[in-house]
């Protein structure tokens, strides 16, 4: 999709880098009421901000009112210190108010680790990675690769940002085994820590079944390029309660529909 706004708007041109906002204003007006969007922090870095800020004030031309802030998943009560952008647009001259978020107590990273993770394809045996641990590391060997690279943390009562690989640095963190044997997060924990279910993880291993002796890619690139489940239900449950021009109909048993 990029590739071919890129050349339908100029391949310099920072709309592009938007797709969805692209397809909105081809919908005329036929707009979504409420449009969420979700990136990195990086995003409000100076160099990065323009392209940001392109954003607001084409959203703004459409005809929608932007609010934006940093939500961290800890805040909602998953063990994972991942900051992102939500920016939510309302069609209108509604704005978004972050403060309405319901935010819940922290759960510890124990209530989403899996019991007694054996498989050796888990393990971290690779000599880069080794390097990398921090509890391996002297005090020394730390200070002096500061300007160099960052250490892997061992994750104690949270991990840190799910990405899309677990066998880099940096990575969500590891978990000690032993003593000085440690092992990467399955893929079954990282969706776990990201707020979805066992049931939503094991309908995906139906699609992306795991091939032996490996760890599944693809279940751990999803995972990393997803959004905290929890955020996102209170981000709606704020919009349903305040009503930012959505209705409500019955229908003939009695369900509550949204019409947006």
């Amino acid at each position: 999709v990029q590739n071919l706004l890129s050349k339908i708007y100029g391949a310099t041109n920072p709309f592009w880098n938007f797709p969805y906002m692209c397809c909105i204003a081809e919908m005329g007006d036929w707009k979504p009421k409420v449009v969420v969007w979700e990136n990195v922090k990086g995003v409000l870095d100076r160099n990065v901000m323009p392209i940001f800020n392109h954003y607001l004030q084409e959203m703004t031309k459409l005809g929608y009112s932007n609010s934006f802030d940093v939500l961290n998943a800890m805040d909602f009560g998953i063990p994972q210190s991942r900051d992102r952008v939500f920016c939510i647009s309302i069609l209108g001259g509604a704005t978004f108010d972050f403060s309405k978020l319901e935010k819940q107590p922290m759960r510890h990273i124990s209530e989403f680790l899996e019991l007694n993770v054996t498989d050796e394809r888990y393990m971290v045996n690779i000599p880069s990675m080794l390097n990398r641990l921090k509890d391996l590391a002297t005090p020394e060997q730390i200070d002096a690769a500061k300007k160099k690279h960052r250490f892997v943390e061992t994750i104690t009562d949270y991990c840190t940002t799910i990405t899309e690989r677990q066998d880099r640095c940096p990575n969500a963190g590891v978990v000690k085994v032993a003593d000085k044997k440690y092992r990467y997060l399955t893929e079954r924990e990282v969706w776990r820590l990201m707020g979805f279910d066992d049931a939503d993880f094991d309908l995906m291993l139906q699609e992306f079944p795991m091939k032996k002796g490996l760890r599944n890619a693809t279940l751990y690139a999803l995972a990393g390029n997803s959004i905290v489940v929890q955020i996102l239900e209170a981000i709606f449950k704020v919009i349903l309660n305040e009503d930012y021009a959505t209705s409500f109909i019955t229908d003939k048993t009695g369900q509550l529909q949204l019409i947006c």
